[in-house]
Order: C-alpha cells, then structure tokens, then sequence
C-alpha cells in the first residue's frame, strides 16, 4: 500500500488485485502488525456486552424477588416485611444527621454499628414516596461505617436498620427540613 508522499509502508507486500480489473490496484496480503490476541479480546468484549444489554446474562443478585420488593414498597411497613421482622431498637447502631437542615435536598447521614458479623445496613425514611432510601452489604472483616447523602422529601425520622448474625437492630433519628432556612 502506498502511504503519504508515495512511500511504500514496511511490512506490506503488494500483490495485484485481478478482480479490481485495472492495472495498478492492489490489496495487502501481509498483516500489517495487526495484533490478533486484542482483536479476538475485544471481539469477545464486544460479545459480552451485547448478552447483558439484551438481557440473556446478568447479575443474579440483581434480578431477585427480595430487592425488588424492598425498593418498591411504599409504606414503611411493607419494607420492614419484606425484610422480615421488626428490628429492636440497639445503642449499638449509631445514626447521626443533622437536627435541622435548610435543604432536604442533600442530608448527611451517618450509620455504624459496634456488632458482630453486620451482614448490611439500610437507610429508610418513611416520609419519601419510597422509604427504603438506600441499602449496602457489608463484608466480612469490614468495618460497618456509611456516610450518604440522604433527599428528604419532609421533617421527619429516618431509621437506620443493621442485619447483623440475621437479626436486624435500628435506631431512629428526627430531622427538621426548613424551607428557606427559617425554622
């Protein structure tokens, strides 16, 4: 192949192309540094990407029933049902947010826990249109510790609820939204 000002590339050999039926027209035979490892990789990417969008493989963690249902409960009793009991309230689990914000819009929150083997925390408040406002699994060996920020749609409480050894604690906190920073 001819490259810029006439010179031809290294690496190429020319051989002419009898279906082009002109004189001059030619096709590369040689592999012109091609790495053919990344090309079958991003070819296999390619392919796997296009099974998840579809939908034909995915996350079975994502697609179960029990999450499902938490996130679209509407009431705080239909989450704590999905969840499986009423948790007890433990000075174990620790929630800290402020007492009064100005805007509901970005509330931080604090939760962390001095239990044993915590398998996940969860963050609901019973004021937004969907109370199960967010939910983290926490791994063996880590210490139990988030800190999110929260939309809150009104004043109310927000409960912070630990599975832990496969019972669950909470604790409840009250917050105050003012509009325009008037209280």
């Amino acid at each position: 192949m001819i490259g810029y000002r006439g010179r031809e590339h290294p690496g190429e050999e020319r051989e002419f192309d009898r279906r082009a039926g002109s004189i001059g027209m030619c096709s590369i035979t040689a592999d012109a540094g091609v790495d053919r490892q990344r090309r079958g990789f991003v070819a296999a990417g390619g392919a796997l990407l296009a099974l998840l969008s579809v939908g034909l493989i995915g996350s079975a963690r994502a697609q179960t029933p029990y999450l499902t249902d938490l996130f679209s409960a509407t009431t705080i009793d239909d989450a704590l049902a999905v969840l499986g009991s009423i948790p007890v309230s433990d000075a174990a689990v620790d929630l800290a947010l402020p007492g009064v914000v100005e805007d509901g819009a970005v509330v931080p929150v604090r939760v962390s826990s001095t239990l044993d083997d915590v398998e996940e925390i969860y963050v609901l408040v019973p004021s937004n249109p969907y109370p199960v406002a967010v939910r983290f699994e926490i791994p063996d060996g880590t210490e139990p510790f988030i800190s999110i920020r929260l939309k809150l749609a009104e004043t109310g409480t927000v409960y912070a609820v630990v599975r832990a050894k496969g019972r669950l604690y909470s604790r409840v906190a009250e917050t105050r939204v003012t509009v325009g920073g008037c209280v």
